[in-house]
């Protein structure tokens, strides 16, 4: 396996790659990707842009990429991809490695957005030592939108959020029954300030 950083020579395989990260995601998402000329466009620019963009090529074939930004003064992992054939094989974690060894050169940290409902990515950034930390993503519609349905409810502090409903999700069954639970519960009325007291009430229950 080779990790190397883009260039113009490898710019195609970039493009390809970025388009089969969006489609796998889209798919999961259950919307449907852009259109490819898009995506071609998009790789370009950021390719133009300077981003650090760093393939996999495993046998002399392009296997995955990272993409890390720097915005507001911090880095940034934009999109991490590895084809579903060369999965299992350290590639992920190797991309991870080498954008973390370029991102020290000018800084001692690195960011990224992962969404709740992925939790194979959840589980490969906290096994790479990324923690969770601060981001809550806000959204008002303001016209009706596929939006309106499909969600799952989760809290934070007794705080009421919802997830997008994905396919092919890996919940465990005490997760799904919980978030079934929480909807019912705020659906019924329930308070911020109730479910504290529940969830309060039983963690000392449990530690007595």
């Amino acid at each position: 396996m080779e990790i190397v950083r883009i260039s113009e020579e490898h710019l195609r395989d970039f493009q390809e790659l970025y388009i089969e990260f969006f489609r796998e995601l889209r798919g999961k998402q259950g919307w449907s990707p852009h259109a490819e000329a898009e995506y071609r466009a998009e790789a370009v620019h950021y390719f133009k842009r300077d981003d650090l963009i760093f393939l996999a090529f495993d046998g002399g074939r392009a296997a995955g990429f990272i993409r890390v930004s720097s915005r507001e003064g911090s880095f940034w992992v934009e999109e991490i991809y590895v084809r579903p054939k060369f999965r299992g094989r350290g590639i992920g974690r190797e991309l991870v490695k080498r954008a973390e060894e370029e991102v020290l050169k000018w800084d001692s940290a690195l960011y990224l957005f992962v969404l709740p409902q992925d939790k194979d990515a959840i589980a490969f950034w906290k096994r790479l030592g990324y923690d969770t930390i601060n981001t809550i993503e806000l959204v008002k519609d303001l016209e009706p939108t596929p939006r309106d349905e499909g969600f799952h409810t989760v809290e934070l502090l007794g705080e009421r959020f919802r997830i997008f409903r994905w396919r092919g999700e890996k919940f465990t069954e005490e997760e799904k029954r919980f978030m079934e639970l929480l909807d019912e519960f705020y659906r019924k009325g329930g308070t911020k300030e109730e479910f504290l007291r529940l969830v309060n009430r039983a963690l000392e229950r449990w530690l007595e």
